[in-house]
């Protein structure tokens, strides 16, 4: 006979400013929530729960007909914002979505995208290498991951990006009401609207437009409304968690320079680096879902209908999984961690995301050696889902401008 548990009632927010310090008072909510137990309770935005192990918030994830994503995936939920596909959106859609969406995010290719990706890297770089400094979020992170998204997926030209940048940026803005985000939803709704028409008389890309235009749900063709669900959480998503994973990838080569030696060993190298990154810094440290039925986690028995928090980033840091899991070590094998999320809603654009922070790694070594905090620099991560580093100042030995190409 399984003994039921009760959930342990913590004091839990995600938005706190208590989440917004330094690094080490962040990682001291999540370790000491995960050390709490594995099944939470929190008061905040009307009671919601907290799975903080990796084997349960792996089960979790994977469990899609007990935890749903059909509700929203944000804390607290906006009803006002539209639901986002295929995120936000449970099988069988989900899986119409996958089917339309997953060539165009496979391994090869996006590795065709390499060459461009690298060239729109190393064009903002010669804007201030010359220099030896620079804010490294502001001048390069939150303008390589949009330029990477727009063009190179969705076929923007580079001369809209920062129009539609600064839509997507209302967005994922901290301390943005829920009015405000409703609005900017509506703004970059209107312009995925336009951008789709436009592109409906145009030839063919291959792209995720052309895909969205041509794709068929369940046997009809994909509505607008589908279309621009569809764009808004590839624009969003994908620019907030990568623009803000350079920033904690760039504080870790400033923090351990042994780091750059293994830029020289190979490439595998580099995305071992990636890897353990994307584990050890958690930037998006956890999304929600909705039970549908009555469930029991580790003994806690939680009722259906409501909101469950999982915790990525104590998950990540599970000693039980990861040994030493303080510490950033690349050489880290296995590394099954849940950066990306797992299950049937694991992120789509995962690949695409690994290869920005490659290639952004790899241009920031080569062209910005000695890397350092300028000093008296302070850095600042307003609380949110996503860990947002939204200024970065370095300096560097300066370096040659690269000859155009």
């Amino acid at each position: 006979m399984t003994t039921e548990t009760q959930p342990i009632e913590v004091d839990f927010d995600p938005w706190s400013p208590r989440l917004a310090g330094e690094d080490q008072d962040f990682w001291a909510v999540m370790n000491g929530l995960r050390d709490r137990g594995p099944v939470l309770r929190s008061s905040a935005y009307g009671g919601f729960w907290i799975i903080t192990t990796h084997e349960e918030v792996l089960a979790a994830n994977k469990d899609w007909e007990t935890f749903s994503s059909a509700q929203g995936v944000s804390l607290p939920h906006n009803p006002g914002a539209p639901l986002l596909a295929p995120i936000e959106v449970d099988p069988p859609e989900h899986r119409d979505w996958r089917r339309l969406l997953n060539p165009l995010m496979s391994p090869p290719t996006v590795a065709r995208h390499e060459p461009a990706m690298r060239r729109i890297a190393s064009d903002l770089m010669d804007e201030f290498v010359a220099a030896g400094q620079c804010d490294l979020a502001v001048d390069f992170a939150w303008k390589f991951v949009p330029a990477a998204l727009f063009q190179l997926l969705l076929g923007v030209a580079p001369q809209e990006v920062p129009h539609t940048r600064e839509l997507a940026h209302r967005i994922v803005s901290h301390g943005t009401t829920q009015e405000e985000q409703n609005q900017a939803f509506a703004d970059l709704s209107d312009w995925s609207l336009r951008y789709l028409d436009w592109r409906e008389t145009q030839p063919e890309r291959g792209d995720v437009v052309d895909a969205l235009l041509r794709g068929e749900m369940r046997g009809r063709p994909l509505t607008r409304e589908e279309m621009v669900r569809a764009m808004i959480l590839l624009i969003v998503a994908g620019m907030d968690t990568t623009s803000n994973s350079i920033g904690d990838l760039a504080l870790h080569l400033i923090d351990d320079p042994a780091l750059t030696e293994l830029f020289r060993d190979n490439e595998h190298s580099v995305e071992q680096i990636v890897e353990e990154m994307l584990r050890h810094g958690s930037v998006s440290f956890g999304l929600s879902r909705v039970t549908t039925r009555e469930t029991v986690v580790a003994g806690c028995r939680i009722p259906q209908g409501e909101r469950v928090f999982l915790l990525w980033a104590g998950a990540n840091r599970d000693r039980r999984v990861f040994p030493d899991p303080e510490s950033f070590d690349p050489s880290r094998a296995p590394n099954p961690h849940l950066a990306f999320g797992a299950g049937p809603h694991r992120c789509m654009g995962a690949h695409f995301a690994r290869l920005m922070l490659k290639v952004a790694a790899t241009e920031i070594h080569a062209r910005m050696p000695g890397l350092r905090l300028r000093p008296g620099a302070r850095i600042e991560q307003p609380p949110g889902l996503v860990r947002s580093t939204r200024s970065l100042p370095v300096l560097f030995e300066p370096t040659a401008v690269r000859e155009a190409r």
